[in-house]
């Protein structure tokens, strides 16, 4: 439907070492653009979207994960993101993630960039 950037925050319980499964609450806000008028979904054009969800992963390999995200936008709609997630380390507790993930209501895929605080 067009492009969007926004940021966000999330918090959670990873579990490197006791398990695969790892679960977050976060939000985010997304500054985002219709750029064709035809395209009837749930975002007008520069609309901001405000987002509360619930983020589970479940561990691939040593830094791949799969990750599946439902969510409320904007108190009005349902949203659900799935997708994977690949860590790059920089040291022994922060990495870099790269999160290309596809949102299924507004039918637009996603990527997200982190900054994790808890790779021990």
């Amino acid at each position: 439907t067009g492009h969007g950037m926004g940021f966000g925050m999330e918090a959670g319980s990873w579990n490197k070492d006791a398990g695969k499964f790892s679960y977050f609450i976060g939000t985010s806000m997304v500054w985002a653009g219709n750029n064709n008028a035809e395209t009837k979904t749930n975002v007008s054009a520069n609309q901001t979207l405000l987002t509360f969800y619930v983020k589970g992963q479940y561990k691939l390999t040593n830094h791949l994960y799969v990750v599946a995200s439902p969510g409320i936008v904007n108190l009005s709609y349902f949203e659900f993101q799935t997708g994977l997630r690949y860590i790059f380390p920089v040291t022994h507790i922060i990495g870099i993630g790269i999160e290309p993930a596809y949102a299924l209501s507004q039918k637009v895929f996603v990527v997200n960039a982190n900054l994790h605080f808890a790779l021990r």
